[in-house]
């Protein structure tokens, strides 16, 4: 299975129409490239509005892809709480967030995408996160990860937290005998850097205070270990706008928040993802090239396990 991991598109029709543009070429991009599945792992919407969802809707209407068998979301702290774009949101914002109902923004996310979550499977029927995807050799895992505002523990809106219900669902999940030989994939917003990695974009000391304070994730440590011993073997990502591949316990992970909302005006690019029984195979692909992708195929993989 082939998937395009996308991630962070802050659409705004107002004031990112470059963003627009960006993601029609890169499904496009992705489509020629072989992509069988869309996974979009947050940050749809830049302010979480109505009108930058519905066009979202129709460029994967365009591309054949508002489909549950064809693509997956899962929501972003901006599809929630939206962002700044003057020193006036600025000011404003915390006083914005307060009045956020945060259950009706994630059901209203749902609904606004509900195509892409027909066919799910749910471990408790009025949550509408975690939830499953099956296909032949794939479990695909969706998280909500975004914390409510606090304006202690989360001033910025933009800080995340799984609680221990969620996790107690991921868990009910990940042990369904039924899934015990397909490769399992969690999809959530947030990212796992272990504090000694530092953003591509700054390695200084202050950039790691800032992103402990506004873009962590509280209780990772417990996730990290929920999926370690339910042989979780992917984790794609995004919030952290940049392109990055680690490992953390033997889990690779994957961050595309650069895929389109980055600093160039014409850079767009998604991981390509091949996802077989015995092995993972990921490769970075831009517009401007074409993607090498580093897995055995599945007929040389047969032949070396026989």
């Amino acid at each position: 299975m082939r998937i395009a991991h996308i991630s962070d598109l802050h659409l705004c029709a107002k004031h990112k129409r470059d963003n627009i543009a960006k993601i029609k070429k890169l499904i496009q991009h992705a489509l020629d490239n072989g992509a069988q599945h869309f996974v979009i792992t947050g940050d749809i919407a830049d302010n979480g509005e109505e009108k930058d969802f519905i066009l979202f809707r129709e460029i994967l209407k365009k591309f054949d892809l508002l489909r549950s068998d064809k693509t997956t979301i899962v929501i972003g702290n901006h599809d929630i709480f939206g962002g700044a774009q003057s020193a006036h949101d600025v000011v404003n914002f915390p006083s914005k967030c307060l009045s956020v109902n945060y259950h009706e923004k994630v059901s209203a996310f749902v609904v606004h995408f509900k195509e892409l979550f027909e066919n799910v499977i749910r471990p408790h029927k009025e949550s509408f996160f975690p939830f499953a995807k099956e296909f032949k050799d794939v479990l695909l895992v969706g998280l909500n990860s975004i914390d409510q505002y606090s304006r202690f523990k989360n001033p910025f809106a933009s800080n995340g937290h799984v609680a221990k219900t969620q996790r107690k669902l991921i868990e009910s999940l990940l042990i369904t005998p039924k899934f015990k030989y397909k490769v399992k994939v969690v999809l959530i917003h947030h990212h796992f850097y272990p504090k000694n990695i530092a953003s591509q974009s700054s390695e200084s000391a202050l950039w790691n205070k800032i992103e402990n304070f506004t873009m962590k994730l509280r209780g990772k440590k417990k996730l990290l270990k929920l999926f370690v011993n339910n042989n979780v073997k992917l984790v794609l990502h995004g919030h952290s706008h940049e392109m990055k591949e680690y490992f953390r316990e033997g889990i690779r992970f994957i961050n595309a928040g650069a895929s389109v909302d980055n600093n160039s005006k014409d850079e767009a690019s998604l991981f390509l993802i091949d996802a077989f029984p015995f092995d993972i195979g990921t490769a970075l692909s831009s517009l401007q090239q074409k993607p090498i992708l580093s897995y055995h195929p599945p007929k040389l993989i047969a032949s070396l396990a026989s």
